[in-house]
């Protein structure tokens, strides 16, 4: 018996947090220089960050437009930018708008590429949009001093992104031996027991005991799972040796 329900976010709800999480992030990497370091992507600043987000959105934009039969929007590649940070927030910004319009533009359930073979939808996409850009928004503040929490009910829905989708990238490890992890939210309902073993991560939404235990806000919890530092206190209870076969077999992002 499941102890809770998931979050039942639908396109709409995708597409909105896109939007948010995109004001924000445009707004706080044009908030000072970009040569700041980014303390949860070793090696990398802000500028570094920003041509990563560029990209990641003219990836998705290009896929929706392939999808729907729209002409592909135009892309100026990042070497090809004036090296000044002005040039590069105003690419960012309006790489950010054409995601979105695309978006706007296209029904959930239109068929589109995507790299995970049982989903190849719009919803998908906006779904992984959403995602990946409220961790690299949290990134970006990070740099800026100033990290805010991921929305609760955007981080259960981004958990079972994690233990769906994205733990089915690639091949496992081949080294789990049977460690699990639970992963409790304290601030809306959301747990699941994770097993590693030889085959990967099976993943239940269950209250048991693991080897190892996280207990925290939703939001904080789906860092730590991405390896970022937590905003607030995020209970870690038992074999830290479980959470490290996870992150064995979690390497995305």
């Amino acid at each position: 018996m499941t102890p809770f329900d998931p979050p039942d976010m639908n396109y709409t709800d995708h597409v909105a947090a896109v939007s948010k999480e995109l004001g924000v992030l445009v707004a706080t990497v044009s908030d000072g220089p970009l040569d700041v370091p980014v303390p949860s992507c070793p090696a990398w600043t802000l500028a570094d960050l920003t041509e990563h987000l560029g990209f990641f959105l003219v990836f998705w934009t290009h896929v929706l437009c392939d999808g729907s039969g729209r002409p592909r929007t135009e892309f100026t590649r990042w070497d090809d930018l004036p090296a000044d940070d002005e040039a590069r927030v105003a690419w960012l910004d309006g790489l950010a708008s054409d995601l979105q319009d695309l978006l706007s533009a296209t029904e959930g359930d239109t068929e589109v590429w995507t790299w995970f073979e049982p989903d190849q939808s719009g919803a998908f996409v906006a779904r992984r949009c959403a995602h990946e850009l409220a961790i690299h928004r949290y990134d970006a503040q990070a740099a800026r001093g100033s990290p805010e929490p991921i929305d609760a009910e955007l981080a259960v829905d981004g958990m079972e992104e994690i233990f769906g989708p994205l733990l089915r990238i690639g091949d496992p490890s081949g080294l789990g031996s049977g460690e699990t992890l639970h992963v409790h939210c304290t601030d809306r309902p959301g747990e699941w027991l994770l097993t590693m073993d030889a085959g990967g991560v099976g993943v239940r939404r269950e209250h048991a005991k693991g080897d190892m235990a996280l207990r925290g806000t939703a939001g904080d919890l789906e860092l730590v799972l991405y390896q970022r530092e937590p905003l607030g206190t995020v209970e870690r209870l038992g074999d830290e040796a479980a959470l490290q076969a996870f992150y064995r077999e979690f390497t995305f992002g």
